[in-house]
């Protein structure tokens, strides 16, 4: 087992009546990036300051390095917690700021300094060793916070929405020098958000929750690919959610159509419940070919988003969906509300989805 590796078993976080994290259970590997993915209110968070220790466990044991850390309070567990508002201290410059938890433990003036400022350099801000919040940029605090939160060499660091102040040209530059941190230093970074595109870039692993339970673990391509629930396919996006009734492989959407699954997608994994199939991976055109799958779809919105045109239509049956065109081949082909047009996929490429898991 690496250093720095988290496992949670059957961890719970109730408010009276109210389940915040429903007996959760989960594998983090050290020196791993992770990333807490998932809306308002699902228990993210909460799971991320229970690991760090500033919320007490109602059911369940938090390990570290296989060291049972659930009644120890956060200074005896080897994690370190970067707050979302990064809590500088107003009165004190960066290289004091980043210093002040050594000057607590007794660390002589030299001594401290002179870390403080080794963490400076590392997240890019020696050259504001002096200078105060006030004179900071967002992002420029949010390094002197990260600096703080790794000068005391812990095995895990906790981010609970660390980018959501900044503009978005910031907001990926700072991607960038978290990963960067991370892999140079080689420790185990958690990193609570509700943005896919911040998840993706990040993470190695990223856990996706909904109501307090864990939907799915997976890696970014695994996530978007196959998501595993409805709930997982809508939060990421670019999917549509075709729902019917199922035996073995075959989904009825409607008395017309029976679509079938993949077996090699849901062999091991139960009855599936419907199926999800990428925007991106339906072809469009304007006459039938034997590639279309399905009726004509008559148009009724279309976006151009640049990289893409987004069009969005209903099929004589009912189904509806949503289609991600190349630029190129809208251009080429153009396609207007009010058109009918000629859709279709590989069948590999539909995805079977599954109820959603308790914990």
């Amino acid at each position: 087992m690496k250093k720095g590796a988290v496992e949670l078993v059957s961890v719970a976080k109730r408010y009276g009546d109210t389940t915040a994290v429903s007996e959760i259970n989960l594998f983090i590997e050290g020196g791993s990036y992770c990333c807490l993915l998932g809306p308002s209110g699902c228990g993210k968070s909460t799971t991320l300051r229970m690991i760090a220790g500033h919320e007490e466990v109602s059911e369940g044991d938090i390990l570290l390095n296989n060291r049972n850390v659930t009644a120890l309070p956060p200074r005896q567990r080897g994690t370190a917690l970067m707050f979302q508002n990064y809590a500088l201290f107003p009165h004190l410059s960066s290289r004091d700021n980043v210093a002040f938890s050594l000057k607590i433990a007794g660390v002589g003036r030299a001594e401290r300094r002179s870390r403080a400022d080794e963490m400076l350099k590392l997240v890019n801000m020696d050259g504001y060793a002096d200078a105060f919040p006030e004179q900071l940029s967002g992002g420029q605090q949010q390094r002197v916070a990260l600096a703080r939160a790794l000068i005391n060499e812990p095995d895990v660091i906790l981010l609970d929405e660390p980018l959501s102040a900044l503009d978005p040209f910031l907001r990926t530059r700072m991607r960038a020098e978290l990963k960067r941190i991370q892999q140079q230093l080689g420790i185990t970074f958690i990193h609570v958000t509700h943005s896919q595109d911040e998840a993706f870039a990040l993470a190695d692993q990223v856990v996706v929750m909904n109501h307090g339970c864990i939907e799915q673990v997976d890696t970014p391509p695994g996530i978007f690919s196959t998501p595993r629930t409805a709930f997982v396919a809508r939060f990421i996006g670019g999917h549509n959610i075709i729902e019917g009734s199922t035996r073995g492989n075959r989904l009825q959407f409607s008395e017309e159509r029976v679509l079938e699954l993949p077996t090699t997608k849901i062999n091991g994994h139960g009855q599936p419940s419907g199926a999800s199939l990428r925007c991106d991976q339906i072809h469009v055109g304007h006459t039938p070919t034997d590639f279309s799958t399905v009726n004509a779809m008559n148009v009724e919105f279309v976006e151009y988003q640049g990289r893409y045109v987004h069009l969005r239509g209903r099929c004589d049956d009912g189904l509806r969906l949503s289609v991600f065109q190349t630029d190129t081949d809208y251009l080429s082909h153009p396609v207007q509300e009010g058109d009918t047009v000629y859709v279709g996929w590989d069948q590999q490429d539909l995805n079977p989805l599954y109820t959603a898991p308790n914990g």
